[in-house]
């Protein structure tokens, strides 16, 4: 009896409380902390997830995974808290939508559904979890943020294993935006971004502008070509858009040949920092609240 008692109001505390758990899956590791009333009640940490239980974002091992994230939540004590979890890129796609109406539809997914647009997705419309995030200026525009339902139904199952409730599924790219978006607007309006963004092994590269997302690839970090496929990205990308005007390269990783990079490029290198959330993805998300 005192055991059911404690499991009832265990979910009641962490909501009293504001109480949640931050969960950021990249590659083969996850990383968490947790949060109380807005502040870091449990530092970083960072652990090796058990192999083939993940690919490209979608569990493979649902049962696997559940009870080893169960326990390795209950061994931080905070087993019951809601969760808030990030995805990792190879996970969800993202797009500019650029929309054929003058004003704001009253429900824009359901709208975007109906127009249905080619947008190079590897999966249909009618299939995805989406997020529209407003863009500003005219014409209407939207970030698309989409995953296919399945992936997202298969993490539903992992936290029912779990025993913690997923408030939130977010999308890293949707995070780094999140941590970055003051930062990027404070760019002149004409300049270009090339973001490095270290996940794991794997290292993500985008182009941004005003704060929007341009182009992005997947790469290994420890490439050795990896400068020069990244030089490769920048002049793609401005095949299809010769404004574009490369000014800042920002970095969350630590390479040795970024600096001849920046050089070869002609940007500014700079290093970013994300401490104490121990990741750009974990930052944003503890700024998407």
């Amino acid at each position: 009896m005192l055991t059911a008692v404690r499991e009832a109001w265990r979910p009641l505390r962490s909501q009293w409380l504001g109480e949640a758990v931050l969960l950021s899956v990249e590659d083969r590791v996850v990383r968490g902390l947790a949060l109380r009333r807005g502040s870091i009640s449990t530092p970083a940490w960072e652990t090796l997830l058990p192999g083939q239980a993940l690919v490209q974002g979608m569990p493979e091992l649902v049962e696997v995974l559940g009870d080893f994230l169960g326990d390795l939540l209950l061994s931080q004590g905070l087993i019951g808290q809601s969760v808030r979890l990030a995805l990792p890129p190879q996970a969800a796609h993202w797009r500019v939508i650029s929309w054929p109406l003058s004003d704001w539809p009253d429900d824009p997914i359901e709208a975007l559904r109906t127009i249905d647009p080619d947008l190079g997705l590897p999966f249909a419309l009618s299939d995805a979890a989406i997020d529209l995030q407003p863009l500003p200026g005219q014409p209407l525009r939207s970030l698309l943020v989409a995953a296919p339902k399945a992936l997202v139904a298969a993490w539903s199952e992992v936290f029912a294993i779990v025993g913690s409730p997923l408030e939130r599924v977010l999308a890293s790219q949707v995070c780094v935006r999140q941590a970055l978006l003051p930062r990027l607007h404070a760019c002149e309006p004409r300049s270009g971004v090339l973001l490095l963004d270290q996940c794991g092994a794997s290292l993500t590269a985008s182009l941004w502008r005003q704060g929007v997302p341009l182009y992005e690839r997947l790469f290994e970090a420890q490439d050795p070509d990896l400068g020069l496929k990244l030089e490769q990205v920048v002049a793609f990308y401005r095949s299809s858009d010769p404004a574009f005007c490369l000014r800042e390269l920002w970095t969350s990783a630590e390479l040795p040949q970024l600096q001849p990079l920046a050089g070869a490029l002609g940007a500014c290198l700079e290093q970013l920092e994300s401490s104490p959330y121990a990741s750009l993805v974990m930052q944003g998300l503890v700024q998407a609240q």
